[in-house]
């Protein structure tokens, strides 16, 4: 009998937050090993045992020490990667200021436009994101 073998990709839930001050977005560069090294994204990380407006709350604390006050849920996306699965459930908030993000797991950021976010590569599953941005304004 033949055995078969079945290479299972994890399923991970992530939350992400767009952090807006009037027409500009946060972005960060990714630094972390793996496929989506370099790649530019908002700010979030893998969902632990809490909900996803915790979680994007903590993960924005750690990676750039931002405190989030308000919240709105902006989409939910879902994305199969050749590694991995992803559930990624995305937050809006906006500050009355620019801030210097403190960088902890990324290499780079910028406040970037509206219109400037095509001009950055971001993992596929940010594109809806991306579109209901610029569409909206």
């Amino acid at each position: 009998m033949k055995e078969i073998i079945v290479n299972r990709k994890k399923n991970i839930k992530v939350c992400c937050c767009v952090i807006q001050f009037q027409k500009k977005i946060l972005i960060l560069r990714r630094k972390h090993p793996g496929p989506r090294d370099g790649l530019w994204e908002f700010p979030g990380g893998k969902q632990e045992n809490e909900t996803s407006v915790e979680c994007a709350r903590r993960e924005v604390y750690e990676e750039i020490e931002f405190k989030i006050n308000n919240i709105e849920s902006l989409c939910k996306v879902t994305k199969e990667y050749k590694d991995i699965n992803i559930e990624l459930e995305s937050f809006i908030t906006f500050t009355d200021f620019i801030f210097k993000p403190v960088l902890k797991v990324h290499d780079a950021y910028k406040w970037a436009s509206l219109s400037e976010l095509t001009n950055y590569d971001f993992p596929s599953a940010n594109q809806e994101i991306i579109d209901i941005l610029t569409n909206n304004g």
